[in-house]
């Protein structure tokens, strides 16, 4: 069975790019650094997915309507299980909460089961990391978001490279 691997992004505008590559040259040495080009923050990751599991959560994701929201990159944290260190939120907005919940339950409906149960918005900076956190004086990143993307990953030789497949607007419900 042909599969991809699939996760759905927010990607950044330049100005966020670089305010985050800003923040990622304030740990050079601690890790092995994200490319620019890779920094988003994760909505969903959803694995190796087969073709037709594809066209089905893509025809899905159609029916959502979600407001578009901001939200502020200012909290550091690390995965010690992944060696990830990175950037994220300390207040989940409440419109991403709710976007987190429908494309989840949309992947559910088209038989994507091997999902995480807890989200953790965050822009990885970091990998294979050592990095002690910190609280360091760093300006928060504000991030509008107005649409997301389901991005399809590829490893080349040393690093992985996303592809956007499709992208969907947040629709202003007012």
């Amino acid at each position: 069975m042909n599969t991809r691997r699939l996760f759905l992004a927010f990607w950044p505008n330049e100005q966020q790019l670089e305010k985050l590559h800003e923040l990622q040259c304030d740990y050079l040495g601690w890790g092995r650094e994200v490319l620019p080009e890779n920094l988003h923050v994760t909505l969903l990751f959803l694995g190796d997915i087969s073709y037709d599991m594809t066209d089905c959560f893509v025809q899905s994701l159609q029916d959502i309507s979600t407001q578009p929201f901001r939200m502020k990159l200012d909290r550091l944290g690390y995965f010690d299980k992944t060696k990830i260190f990175w950037v994220g939120p300390s207040d989940v907005p409440e419109e991403l909460e709710s976007l987190y919940k429908s494309v989840r339950n949309c992947a559910q409906s088209c038989g994507i089961s091997k999902l995480s149960k807890r989200y953790v918005p965050h822009v990885s900076l970091l990998r294979k990391s050592e990095i002690p956190i910190s609280n360091p004086d760093f300006t928060p990143i504000e991030w509008s978001v107005d649409e997301f993307h389901l991005v399809e990953s590829r490893f080349d030789k040393d690093s992985a490279r996303y592809y956007t497949i499709d992208s969907f607007p947040l629709v202003n419900l007012v």
